[in-house]
């Protein structure tokens, strides 16, 4: 009699809840119409970032973008008709099909968004999850190879946006700049960008901008290299930090 029952509830009983941060979703390319499935993320928390804007959430970044599995194509942002038109063209090119095996989604993503005109603010920013995903392949490699190739773009772009970009864009990207030069050990010509992006603070109307150029600025004297700077991450974190590994310089022992 139990066993029926069981059998009646499994038969009878509501199909169970999506995950709670991660699912999926049929999606439909924008050049070919070609239909899959791809990770879609539902809903996660972040506690804080680290310098180079990674969150600390519950979830891994940088998380996954969708991408047709026939023509290549990150889906990075919906695109209007007319730019429908120029993504074709331009995933089309030996250059981009030959990127799918040697390049970040997000790398492949910031070079359509250049070619098909997007701000420039917009593009760069894409350029900050190639570096995550970077940081992860490269690991323990000396120099970290091709992080420091995404970061040496990243610094181009910025050197190269144009007018049109916002104060607090141009400000925020000379920050995130700053930030890559420091990681690479070009501590000098961090200072420099840092400075450069301070000097228009005045100018800006995000102050958490001003705090974090301030804390860079100590960084950056430091001739501290790390991802995970301590006092410019969340205290929890860092907390975990030294429990996990101890710290060997005086800096982070104090």
């Amino acid at each position: 009699m139990i066993a029926a029952l069981v059998a009646l509830a499994l038969q009878t009983a509501a199909p169970m809840p999506p995950p709670l941060h991660q699912g999926s979703a049929e999606m439909t390319c924008p050049v070919g119409g070609e239909r899959f499935s791809a990770v879609t993320t539902l809903m996660y928390s972040i506690m804080g970032r680290r310098p180079d804007e990674k969150p600390y959430s519950e979830l891994p970044f940088p998380r996954p973008m969708p991408e047709c599995p026939g023509n290549g194509l990150v889906m990075f942002d919906s695109f209007k008709p007319a730019e429908i038109e120029q993504v074709g063209k331009w995933i089309a090119t030996p250059t981009y099909q030959g990127m799918r095996t040697t390049e970040s989604p997000f790398y492949r993503a910031y070079w359509l968004a250049k070619k098909i005109g997007r701000p420039d603010a917009d593009a760069i920013e894409l350029l900050l999850p190639a570096i995550w995903s970077a940081k992860e392949e490269d690991r323990d490699a000396p120099n970290r190879p091709r992080t420091s190739r995404y970061q040496r773009v990243l610094i181009a772009a910025v050197e190269a946006a144009t007018a049109n970009v916002s104060v607090d864009d141009r400000v925020w990207l000379q920050g995130q700049a700053a930030n890559a030069l420091r990681e690479m050990g070009e501590f000098a010509a961090a200072e420099r960008m840092r400075e450069r992006a301070e000097d228009a603070i005045p100018q800006t109307t995000r102050p958490a901008l001003a705090t974090y150029l301030q804390k860079l600025k100590i960084v950056i004297a430091r001739k501290d290299r790390g991802d995970e700077p301590l006092d410019m991450i969340p205290e929890v974190r860092a907390a975990i930090i030294c429990k996990n590994k101890p710290p060997q310089d005086d800096f982070s022992r104090t």
